[in-house]
């Protein structure tokens, strides 16, 4: 489970990239590529932050199983 949040995680901040790198290829696109860009950025390090506590969480009760 934490592998896919990880990986949606890393799709959403290249489709964030993408929308940042699109403006700057044509600059007649309208200013809500730039925003939508930031926000599919945040969005995709939120969401990698929880896949990698998830990792944490997953390894420490493995840790755990194997203690008692």
């Amino acid at each position: 489970m934490d592998k896919t949040i990880l990986f949606a995680g890393i799709a959403l901040l290249s489709l964030g990239a993408g929308f940042l790198t699109a403006q700057s290829f044509d600059a007649s696109l309208h200013s809500a590529f730039t925003t939508g860009g930031y926000l599919w950025l945040a969005m995709g390090g939120i969401t990698i932050g929880l896949g990698l506590k998830a990792k944490k969480d997953k390894e420490k009760q493995q840790m755990m199983g194997a203690l008692r």
